[in-house]
């Protein structure tokens, strides 16, 4: 190997063609060996499902060697094959790893039109379990206005939101009030 083919490999690098760029690795560091969730396939997953796929074996007999859902495996082969049907254990891997790292915006923080309706709703003191079910029925034919609760209260929560957050309701009181009783005892 070269050394300035890993020097690239060490800072990233982009491919050009005719003054454009048709290809970017990034940087090594990005993508340091870092303890995953087993949520996610390992790269020795993914290494075991490239020898088994080559060995012949069908989704589901890779699947249960490895001990995962044969639809995870399937996902895994179609998301992170090549165009032309090939699968590369540690190339797939870096793009997991890279997709995982991506940020996604909210709905509610890409569609402003969303977010207003959404703050309208919460000032007149809906929860966002009945804002989420008000949505589809509003809005049937256009799903970019739909949300799940659970987006709502990330949304209401996270640092720097411009939504309000739900006013605190006190607890009702059920017992007898001390200042009652205690006026009561002085007569």
């Amino acid at each position: 190997m070269s050394r300035t083919l890993a020097n690239n490999w060490a800072r990233g690098y982009k491919s050009y063609r005719r003054g454009e760029v048709v290809g970017f690795v990034p940087a090594l560091d990005r993508l340091a060996v870092r303890q995953i969730s087993d949520r996610y396939l390992s790269e020795d997953e993914r290494i075991e499902i490239a020898d088994l796929r080559r060995a012949g074996l069908s989704i589901r007999n890779v699947a249960a060697k490895i001990g995962r859902d044969p639809l995870t495996v399937s996902r895994e082969l179609r998301r992170n094959s090549r165009r032309d049907g090939t699968y590369r254990p540690f190339e797939a891997h870096r793009w997991a790893v890279m997709r995982r790292s991506r940020h996604h915006r909210r709905r509610i923080d890409k569609n402003p039109q969303v977010c207003e309706v959404v703050a309208e709703l919460l000032a007149q003191r809906w929860s966002p379990q009945q804002i989420a079910r008000h949505l589809p029925r509003k809005y049937p034919g256009d799903r970019s206005m739909w949300l799940w609760h659970e987006s709502i209260y990330q949304a209401v929560y996270q640092l720097r939101s411009t939504l309000i957050r739900p006013p605190k309701v006190s607890s009702v009181h059920r017992g007898p009030l001390r200042e009652s009783l205690h006026a009561c005892r002085s007569n």
